[in-house]
C-alpha cells in the first residue's frame, strides 16, 4: 500500500512539473473570432495586394495587442508548378506578410515564416477558384497569458 502511495504521489509531483508554465491558446487564421484573417495571391506573385491592406492592418494590430503574442506565418500555392518552386513562392509569400508586419512596427523575432508550397490545400478541384484559394498565407499565433 505505501508503495502505491509513493508512486502515486512521484507521479503526481512530476505531472505537475511538466504542466507548469505559460498557458498556450493557438489561434490561426480559419478560426472564428481569432483576429486573424487570410490573405490571397495572384498566380506566381508574392506581392500584398492593395485589397489586402486592410486585412493586413488588422492583422498587425492582432499583434499589438496581443504583445506576448508570437506568430508564424504560413505560405501557401496552387498545385501549378513544381514541388521546389512552389516551396520558395510560398516562403516569398509569407516573407512578405512578416515584412509587412515589420514595417508597421511588429518585432520581427515575434514572427516566424514557414512555407508549405502546394502540400496542404484548402480545395482540391482544378479550376481557378480553387487555386485562387490555395494562394495565401496563414497567420497563426500564440498567445501567452
Amino acid at each position: 500500500m505505501r508503495k502505491l502511495f509513493v508512486l502515486f504521489l512521484v507521479t503526481a509531483v512530476a505531472g505537475a512539473f511538466m504542466t507548469y508554465g505559460c498557458a498556450k491558446k493557438k489561434t490561426d487564421s480559419a478560426s472564428k473570432g481569432s483576429g486573424l484573417q487570410r490573405v490571397h495571391f495572384d498566380l506566381d506573385k508574392s506581392n500584398i495586394k492593395a485589397e489586402y491592406e486592410p486585412t493586413m492592418k488588422s492583422n498587425t494590430q492582432w499583434m499589438m495587442d496581443n504583445s506576448k503574442a508570437k506568430l508564424v506565418v504560413e505560405g501557401h500555392c496552387d498545385e501549378r508548378g513544381s514541388v521546389e518552386y512552389n516551396i520558395a513562392l510560398g516562403d516569398r509569400r509569407a516573407i512578405s506578410a512578416k515584412t509587412y508586419m515589420k514595417n508597421m512596427g511588429v518585432d520581427p523575432n515575434r514572427v516566424k515564416t514557414v512555407s508549405y508550397g502546394k502540400e496542404r490545400p484548402l480545395c482540391t478541384e482544378h479550376n481557378e477558384g480553387c487555386w485562387w484559394r490555395n494562394r495565401r498565407d496563414e497567420f497563426v499565433g500564440e498567445q501567452y497569458n
